[in-house]
């Protein structure tokens, strides 16, 4: 099995670097920006060092590879995907494993489909660097099943969400909102906390908040309380807002946070539950989503 990797930055280095350990027959790369003044020094290292081909053209690399994994940027997805497919033939695997919406990934699936049937939306959860070809990735569309069978000679974690592209990437997409946003709510929850010498009980407390049940059972009591008290909520906020501020504490994401709980408020969210709170945070979602339909 022949493996190409459209760009060679760090994602398809790490990989490559553990694939080496496995029954990988040949890995090709194809980076354009392997004459760069910058970067073009570091990617034949590297290719040189893992013994990676580094071809010419991106025609070269697609016709010496089974299965061409696209590991640039999200910005470059669709652009490279429309370069890529004259070159393309039906029993190829295009595996794009870049960060973009569920959108583009649909898109790239229709182009790269007119020529190939086995098109992959691959959405990395874990770090690449830790993990290298072990790194988990989920996967959706019509080639995801035939992925799966070549990771599996190749010590690659591969799961399987459905045959539909976009759907990899939704998990995502869905699972960077928390994560990013929870980091920097964080950085602000700790930076007012440090100013006032009160941050080891503030990450105590938030410990058990957080930490002490499962998240089913903190979405329960957290949003659908908020459900019924957004408007109580915004005005919680406002002070907070305050405090930050005086304390010269950039405050965007309680800025933020109050938007969102204003429109909550603008939506009457507490009138569709009849003033009482829901059971359950699914049925919160689910209110919210029929609302703004």
């Amino acid at each position: 099995m022949k493996i190409g990797f459209i760009g060679f930055g760090e994602a398809a280095y790490h990989i490559s670097s553990g694939l080496q350990t496995e029954e990988v027959e040949r890995i090709h790369t194809f980076d354009i920006n392997v004459d760069h003044p910058s970067f073009g020094s570091k990617i034949k290292e590297r290719a040189e060092e893992l013994n990676i081909v580094l071809e010419g053209t991106l025609k070269d690399l697609i016709s010496h590879s089974d299965v061409i994994i696209c590991a640039t940027s999200a910005k470059f997805a669709l652009s490279i995907a429309k370069e890529a497919v004259p070159f393309l033939t039906e029993d190829k695997i295009y595996v794009d494993i870049n960060a973009t919406s569920p959108m583009v990934k649909e898109e790239i699936e229709q182009i790269v489909s007119s020529k190939c049937r086995y098109f992959v939306d691959g959405a990395v959860v874990e770090s690449i660097p830790n993990y290298k070809h072990k790194v988990p990735i989920l996967v959706s569309g019509k080639g995801a099943s035939e992925f799966i069978e070549v990771g599996k000679c190749l010590g690659m974690n591969l799961t399987r969400i459905n045959d539909k592209p976009g759907s990899a990437s939704a998990i995502k997409m869905s699972r960077s909102i928390f994560m990013k946003g929870f980091t920097m709510l964080l950085l602000e929850t700790l930076s007012l906390s440090n100013k006032y010498d009160v941050a080891p009980l503030i990450m105590e407390s938030l410990n058990q908040s957080i930490t002490g049940k499962y998240l089913e059972v903190t979405a329960n009591n957290l949003l659908n309380r908020t459900a019924i008290h957004a408007e109580r909520r915004v005005t919680e906020l406002e002070e907070v807002i305050k405090t930050l501020e005086e304390a010269n504490v950039n405050s965007l994401m309680s800025q933020a946070t109050k938007e969102k709980l204003s429109y909550l408020v603008q939506l009457e969210l507490n009138k569709f539950f009849n003033y009482e709170q829901p059971q359950n945070y699914a049925d919160v979602v689910a209110a919210i989503n029929s609302i703004e339909k």
